[in-house]
């Protein structure tokens, strides 16, 4: 991306096509009804964060994630947002690859911790 001013609304195909963006990949009608809601101007990465926790919220799983747990449920939740996450059987709610729960769990304790320590 050139500019973090806004979405880039670019199509890119590898395997598949999307216009995903940023630290979240957020698709662009996903992000301007984010930014919208929440008043964001730009496409920085303290905006995509507060982006990224109001769609968790809005999937019910941000309070779990407020205690610092990443729940087989909670995965679930988030997998109807993100692709990579995995659905209770596993696999993708888009049909894309896709982390395991415990990939993702690990990957969780460490950004946890990580910023904690």
């Amino acid at each position: 991306m050139s500019s973090l001013e806004r979405h880039p609304d670019t199509v890119v195909v590898k395997g598949y096509a999307s216009a995903a963006a940023g630290a979240y990949q957020m698709l662009p009608a996903t992000w301007k009804a984010a930014s919208l809601r929440l008043g964001l101007r730009g496409f920085g990465s303290a905006n995509q964060d507060q982006a990224a926790l109001y769609l968790a919220d809005q999937r019910g799983a941000l309070a779990a994630i407020d205690r610092g747990q990443i729940s087989d449920e909670a995965m679930a939740r988030l997998a109807g947002e993100w692709a990579s996450f995995p659905l209770h059987h596993g696999g993708s709610a888009y049909g894309q690859p896709v982390k395991s729960a415990g990939q993702l769990r690990r990957f969780f304790e460490e950004q946890l911790h990580g910023r904690l320590g």
